[in-house]
């Protein structure tokens, strides 16, 4: 096989890489989030078992993260994204196949493992390939993609599931999963990837050597609280949110979580570019995003607080919608402050913070929420501002922590 060709079939599997990436996160953000109030009233449960729905696909994918770097590192981006396809479509085979709660959540498992191999497996063959300067907007793109997944998963997917059922709608999504591993699986056996380190072995020293640097420490802590706080209201409370407080139709919520997923897609390449115009800093973009994310919070809060339902509150969710996508200074921030034989790892760490706490807080936000009874109104449960004021106590605090790390990062100064 000459270069050339395998120049074209390297690009074929990243692109197949980031059309999984995009059908993670239509799973990711469409459940529970988008359809909340049609699984507690379907399954008949709680907010917290509703919330778990999210909780264990970002716990699996958060854990999955963690291994996914060491087996990136050793047998590179490719062969580990054929693995997690595989149990990706297992998952989305197996969720619209069965209403027993047991079995729900165990798709939901697969869906997670299989999910978190996709970004970081994809953003380490894209840096292999790019140069050092367009790196971060390499990241951004697959990002985009991924992230439209979010748009897909709100507005779109409503209006599908009104129109098709939900059960047809998440068969269709395991049906276009089984097709698109096998198409990557027979790339991938033409292409034949050679990368494999066989000095690099198993072992507890990259994590070691990550987070004893007290800079990777602080800014795993920022990106973890400010991309919390963002995705919990896109993948799990947002919606719900919205129609019982701020009293949005079904549909217009999912309107507002859409144009949410739209402006998170596009917000990572501008901060990029933005990083870029700047010759790189990221110091003053970090420090405004910590600024932004508290006042979005306190401003939310004070409206609950007072029961003032206005509708302004879908406007103040467009900030964390726009702060939460700084993931590609933030990788860009971890390559450079780690070895390269360990950056994989290092990014790995990091996106084990991003969602162990997106589910951390599901899970806590749920609880919660169910401090005081929901009014059951047609057959929904209705949360009040009293079941969501406890929430926004602890976002407050969270973004407090998020602002303090932010003002902890410096640029590092240049020769």
């Amino acid at each position: 096989m000459s270069l050339h060709q395998k120049h074209y079939f390297r690009l074929f599997l990243i692109i197949i890489a980031t059309i999984f990436y995009f059908l993670a996160n239509i799973h990711r953000v469409a459940i529970p989030g988008a359809v909340f109030s049609l699984l507690q009233s379907d399954l008949g449960v709680c907010a917290s078992k509703v919330t778990m729905f999210g909780a264990i696909f970002c716990y699996c994918y958060a854990f999955c993260q963690l291994i996914s770097g060491l087996m990136v590192d050793k047998f590179g981006g490719f062969r580990v994204i054929a693995v997690g396809a595989i149990i990706f479509t297992l998952g989305a085979i197996l969720f619209p196949l069965s209403d027993n709660l047991i079995v729900l959540y165990i798709s939901r498992a697969l869906l997670g493992f299989g999910s978190a191999t996709f970004y970081l497996s994809a953003i380490r063959e894209v840096k292999l390939y790019s140069k050092d300067k367009n790196f971060s907007l390499a990241v951004s793109y697959i990002l985009f993609i991924g992230y439209t997944g979010g748009v897909v998963a709100n507005a779109p997917f409503v209006s599908i599931v009104n129109n098709y059922g939900f059960k047809n709608t998440m068969a269709s999504l395991g049906i276009f999963a089984i097709i698109l591993t096998f198409l990557y699986l027979t790339i991938l056996f033409i292409f034949k990837p050679v990368h494999i380190e066989k000095e690099s072995s198993f072992s507890l020293s990259p994590f070691k050597e990550i987070l004893s640097n007290k800079k990777n420490i602080n800014i795993y802590i920022f990106g973890a609280t400010n991309y919390g706080l963002y995705y919990v209201l896109q993948s799990v409370l947002g919606k719900k949110f919205l129609e019982d407080f701020c009293n949005f139709s079904i549909n217009d919520a999912s309107v507002v979580l859409s144009i949410m997923a739209i402006i998170s897609a596009f917000a990572g390449t501008i901060t990029a570019y933005i990083s870029k115009a700047m010759g790189g800093k990221k110091e003053i973009i970090f420090k405004t995003v910590g600024i932004l994310s508290v006042l979005s919070v306190i401003t939310t809060a004070g409206l609950l607080f007072f029961n003032i339902q206005s509708k302004i509150i879908a406007l103040i969710f467009m900030i964390p919608a726009f702060i939460g996508s700084i993931s590609p200074l933030l990788v860009i921030t971890l390559h450079n402050l780690n070895r390269y034989e360990v950056s994989a790892t290092a990014v790995s760490i990091q996106n084990f913070g991003f969602f162990i706490t997106v589910g951390v807080l599901g899970m806590v936000s749920g609880m919660l929420m169910n401090l005081y009874d929901p009014v059951n109104i047609n057959g929904t449960l209705v949360y009040t501002a009293k079941s969501y004021i406890p929430v926004y106590i602890l976002f407050i605090i969270l973004s407090i922590v998020e602002l303090i790390c932010a003002f902890r990062y410096k640029d590092e100064k240049r020769a």
